[in-house]
């Protein structure tokens, strides 16, 4: 076998098990987002015209955390939330070339993720050169010299663009010239206490990080609409700052000028994906926020958004932990084996077992695992009896979580929430599991967690 064929299958295998774990994990990403979508979606009409936009905007963070969280991610009652991995271990470049499987065409995972990398990178580009050519754009833009409010900031003039805020380290507001040789001083007041608005709150920040974290999840539906819902909330934040304690008449002219910037087609917006704010996006429920604000308490307005995004975030640790195996055994938890609890009272009881059929697909027979692992006991024992000695009442679980290589070996070793107090030995037990080897898998890799109870 020649050195370009070896490298195209292994690259060929990784590109599948890569494909694989994507398709699982942006597929269940979808329902879950979904559900707290709709949840954020009810409880920010419900609570629409009595708590403040920039309040609600916590209201979809739910949704932002469950893409970010493992899949796996769960509440228990007792303890803190379970941190595993993201996904599941992908193929290591070591596997030797007898166990390569014949050329084959690409499947429809491994095509899958070219996919996600060629879309990932496709947006990223895009909103790259978008910003870009916005630069570009306000490299002819005029400083405004006409009178306005106090503002830590640049304003500058530009023949199309605007009125909008761009810039995260040197944020800018972007005025069109229209507006400033107008001369309208009260158009030019609301357009640029909205636009200060902006960058007081650096919502550029935050559409930056929805616009990096879309990038990532892209497969994923709802963030794109949530993220599509957060950007009209700030527009409608900014309103709220912009006529904050203002009169009935004020509101009305405010709206009014918004009205009058909707109207002028003749404005340009920046790029889709510059990351620019706009003042005259969702008109139509910005006049109607305008006009129907009838806020709780702040201190009531205040436990509702706390209660509501706390609620949809516990909804994000509703998905059950792996299955057990039942006991004497382990059970294929879609990555790997989960076994219950072993003692090595039972393991000196057990007899060793022969070779088994393997399953498909980086699958061992979980007795022979076991078998394996029962086998050094006695080092494990031995670890445990050096920490007794010291302190006779030592008891507890030591649980290790390791993936099995293609050859057998036990690569990635780790504690995996062990309940014994001395951390000792776990670590002893941990080194010993890095030892042990078994029969090769079927072309691919397998992820074990393994619980061992040691009592006096």
């Amino acid at each position: 076998m020649s050195d370009v064929a070896f490298a195209l299958r292994v690259a060929a295998s990784q590109l599948e098990e890569v494909g694989t774990a994507l398709v699982d994990r942006f597929a269940v990403l979808n329902l879950w987002t979904a559900v707290l979508l709709g949840g954020a979606l009810v409880l920010d009409r419900a609570l629409a015209h009595r708590t403040r936009a920039s309040w609600r905007i916590a209201l979809y963070a739910p949704v932002a955390a469950r893409v970010m969280m493992p899949l796996d991610w769960h509440l228990r009652l007792v303890s803190a939330p379970r941190v595993a991995e993201l996904f599941a271990p992908i193929a290591h470049l070591n596997r030797p070339p007898a166990d390569l499987p014949m050329w084959h065409p690409p499947s429809w995972q491994a095509l899958a993720a070219v996919l996600y990398v060629a879309v990932a990178a496709a947006i990223a580009g895009r909103a790259i050169l978008a910003r870009v050519r916005l630069a570009r754009a306000l490299a002819s833009a005029e400083p405004v010299n006409a009178p306005r409010p106090v503002v830590s900031c640049p304003v500058v003039q530009h023949e199309t663009l605007g009125p909008m805020a761009v810039g995260l380290l040197s944020p800018r507001i972007v005025l069109p010239r229209q507006i400033v040789a107008q001369g309208d001083d009260h158009i030019l007041a609301c357009v640029l206490r909205h636009e200060i608005a902006h960058v007081e709150r650096r919502d550029a920040w935050l559409s930056a990080a929805m616009q990096m974290l879309g990038v990532v999840a892209w497969p994923v539906i709802p963030l794109w609409i949530a993220a599509a819902r957060v950007r009209d909330l700030m527009e409608l934040a900014c309103d709220e700052a912009a006529v904050d304690r203002a009169d009935p008449d004020g509101r009305r002219r405010y709206g009014h000028a918004l009205l009058d910037i909707a109207e002028r087609q003749t404005l340009a917006a920046a790029p889709p994906g510059a990351g620019a704010l706009h003042f005259g996006s969702t008109l139509r429920a910005r006049i109607e926020a305008l006009t129907s604000q009838r806020h709780w308490p702040v201190v009531v307005q205040a436990l509702a958004i706390t209660v509501a995004p706390l609620a949809l975030f516990a909804a994000c640790g509703g998905a059950a932990p792996p299955p057990a195996a039942p006991p004497g055994g382990g059970g294929d938890s879609g990555y790997g084996y989960q076994f219950e609890t072993d003692t090595p009272k039972e393991a000196a009881g057990a007899k060793p077992v022969g070779d088994l059929p393997r399953g498909p697909r980086g699958r061992i027979a979980p007795e022979v695992i076991q078998s394996a692992v029962r086998a050094h006991f006695g080092v494990f024992r031995a670890c445990y009896a050096s920490a007794l000695a010291k302190s006779p009442t030592l008891a507890g679980t030591v649980s290790v979580k390791y993936v099995i290589r293609e050859d057998g070996a036990t690569s990635e070793a780790a504690d995996e929430q062990s309940s014994i107090p001395d951390k000792a030995v776990v670590g002893c037990v941990v080194d010993e599991f890095k030892k042990i080897t078994y029969p090769k898998p079927v072309d691919g890799v397998v992820t074990v967690v393994y619980p061992i109870q040691f009592a006096p």
